[in-house]
């Protein structure tokens, strides 16, 4: 799709629309200024956005005003702003606003995403989840083309992703994308203890052991041809991390006490909070193993790093509670708004909390709890966090860090003065050529 980016000269437009045509949006800018009076804009672009940093309701709406006439009555109107008070957002409104975001900061890319996450909300990019997975950012669409890329395999498969990224998920979309005839069986392995690891994965004969009064099918056998899931397999012991590659190679599973082998027809996803290079330097992972499963893996990104997936996991998480306890809650903007401020250690199952007991404690309003909400994220988001710099030693070089920092430092730089290029060279200690030549790299 196609939308028209509105501001003033102070804000970073060329930026802004950069990371929006990097997430595959396509843009067209203008500067408002006295030219645009009485223009109208071509009929390819569906959306406008005005961009406006001032606080004061009279000059915002009438910039309101004037975009609303050049895109006309037809389009919807995304006004990213600072959240104004209840008065003011019906004055806004009025005046032509279908919506009104404010971004984490005034920064470049946090107005793109607060802008992309609009517009992934209105279901202007698809696909906008895939299963039970949810989100439309790029690192979310390119997941999706890989896990059907995947799926109709019989290779390991090793998903890597933080606690809270959705690896179950994943792994069960595998699943089911992949047309297996028979289930899929998710196996927490921190879960069963080291005693009973292998009878529980390969199986064992009676009288194998004390209490083995039976022949027991292990996990991997009973799949059929489905999936096995074996999750969080960083924490396997080095014994049974050789016997999982014995069946890896082989193909082959020998239950406990038995002399023959069964075939495993099941497909092995496996998947690690882990770093399993750095485990298997120190001696707590097989690197025989590690290379065997590492050919077929998937990263799952962070929540922090698609931020902008944030409102249609929210509205995901309201619509699934509203069905399951008969109720109607919808989400203020200023709890939404709030939420881009937190990095989210904890990434979606971390933001499914707080916003399900935000639900639970909602009132008469019709609204979800935004003081629980906001109270949820206040004062975990810190000034070095939001200006930290994420590198790879194994991948990235002292320049591509620098570079990094140098595009970090001077979007920071113009958030805090608001856009305010003169105060900004101030600030930098740079000479004014200096700062704009800087400018113009990031």
């Amino acid at each position: 799709m196609t939308i028209a980016l509105f501001a003033s000269d102070q804000v970073p437009l060329p930026q802004i629309a950069d990371e929006l045509k990097r997430e595959g949006v396509a843009v067209t800018s203008f500067i408002l200024h006295g030219e645009l009076d009485g223009r109208r804009i071509d009929d390819s672009i569906k959306k406008g956005v005005l961009i406006s940093p001032d606080r004061g309701v009279v000059d915002v709406g009438e910039q309101t005003e004037r975009v609303r006439e050049i895109i006309g009555q037809k389009r919807r109107l995304i006004l990213c702003a600072p959240q104004p008070n209840a008065a003011d957002r019906l004055t806004l409104i009025e005046c032509g606003a279908s919506e009104i975001i404010e971004p984490q900061s005034w920064a470049a890319g946090h107005i793109a995403a607060r802008i992309f996450s609009q517009i992934i909300l209105d279901a202007d990019i698809q696909p906008a989840g895939l299963g039970a997975l949810r989100g439309a950012t790029r690192l979310m669409r390119n997941l999706y083309d890989h896990i059907q890329k995947m799926a109709p395999f019989s290779e390991p498969l090793l998903i890597l992703g933080e606690t809270g990224t959705g690896k179950e998920l994943v792994a069960r979309e595998i699943h089911n994308s992949s047309k297996r005839s028979d289930i899929y069986i998710p196996v927490n392995c921190p879960e069963i203890s080291l005693e009973l690891l292998s009878s529980e994965l390969f199986g064992h004969r009676k009288g194998a052991f004390t209490g083995a009064d039976k022949d027991r099918v292990g996990l991997i056998a009973a799949a059929g041809k489905g999936t096995v899931f074996l999750d969080e397999i960083g924490d396997l012991d080095l014994q049974a991390q050789a016997k999982l590659l014995r069946v890896l190679e082989d193909r082959k599973v020998r239950r406990v006490g038995a002399n023959n082998l069964e075939d495993v027809e099941a497909r092995i996803i496996l998947a690690t909070n882990r770093n399993l290079e750095i485990a298997c330097e120190e001696g707590r992972f097989r690197r025989d193993l590690f290379e065997r499963i590492r050919g077929l893996t998937l990263n799952l990104p962070p929540l922090r790093e698609r931020k902008a997936d944030i409102p249609l996991l929210v509205h995901h998480f309201i619509e699934k509670y509203n069905y399951e306890q008969n109720s109607n809650m919808e989400v203020p903007p200023e709890a939404i708004d709030c939420l881009f401020r937190y990095e989210w250690p904890g990434n979606v199952r971390e933001l499914r909390a707080v916003i399900i007991k935000a639900s639970m404690y909602a009132d008469a309003s019709g609204y979800i709890n935004s003081i629980i909400v906001q109270e949820s994220v206040r004062g975990r988001e810190t000034k070095a966090a939001r200006n930290s710099i994420p590198f790879d030693p194994a991948a990235d070089t002292w320049r591509d860090v620098v570079s990094r920092a140098q595009s970090v430092y001077f979007r920071s730089l113009l958030a805090h003065t608001n856009g305010n290029k003169e105060a900004a060279v101030k600030l930098s200690g740079l000479s004014r050529s200096q700062f704009f030549e800087k400018i113009k790299e990031i």
